[in-house]
């Protein structure tokens, strides 16, 4: 309830500042607004007594719908709600007996579920589709789930939402290409700011996501 309450405030003064548009004011300053699919590639970075050295990319989606708030002719403010799935994957192999047994392998797959809303604010180079963006983003965990998958048993999929905090916040920042069409294509990258590790879980270490993502999305009301 704590971390609904603090991602909910940081929502609202989220929307407040954008819509205030420097001083503008909503009156002078109508939004237009854009929704947004895509993938991303996430993995955790790891430090302390905990670390796996087979840790790769993990393949998720990412879904959105973004205000923005022109301020001048170069710099735009956005923000609105997404949704993330990201965590890790590792996997494992065992080498072949020498009597032939049967190889044994397994892939472990660390699904974290979020609520995003990022506050960021873009610049577009002038007479070009081009653009750069930069912002926070702070997001709320939805679910979290360990899924172990191996060849000698079935699927088991693990409910592990306590072992890690509620709340997470990340730099964000990528390039994107607005089409004359109203399309936008967007590459960027988060970088996790807090551990969100529970610390009873993890003994010393710390663990924070690291996302590259590229999303498709629509502007309309332009």
């Amino acid at each position: 309830m704590k971390n609904l309450l603090r991602f909910t405030c940081v929502a609202l003064l989220a929307l407040t500042f954008t819509s205030c548009c420097i001083g503008k004011g909503p009156l002078f300053c109508k939004p237009i607004y854009s929704v947004a699919g895509g993938a991303n590639f996430s993995n955790l970075s790891e430090d302390g007594d905990y670390g796996d050295d087979n840790n790769e990319s993990k393949l998720g989606i990412q879904l959105g719908a973004n205000a923005l708030f022109k301020v001048n002719d170069n710099l735009r403010l956005e923000t609105g709600l997404g949704y993330a799935n990201k965590g890790s994957k590792s996997s494992f192999e065992s080498e072949g007996g020498e009597f032939g047994e049967e190889v044994f392998s397994q892939e472990n797959k660390l699904n974290l579920s979020y609520l995003e809303a990022p506050i960021l604010a873009r610049y577009q180079f002038r007479n070009t589709g081009f653009s750069a963006y930069g912002g926070l983003q702070p997001a709320l965990l939805l679910t979290a789930k360990q899924k172990n998958e191996s060849n000698e048993s079935s699927s088991q999929d693990t409910n592990v939402k306590d072992q890690f905090k509620g709340f997470d916040t990340s730099a964000i920042f990528g390039l994107g290409y607005e089409f004359k069409n109203g399309l936008m294509l967007n590459a960027g990258y988060d970088l996790g700011l807090i551990n969100i590790a529970e610390s009873n879980d993890f003994g010393n270490s710390t663990l924070k996501n690291r996302a590259f993502k590229v999303s498709l999305a629509y502007i309309f009301g332009n």
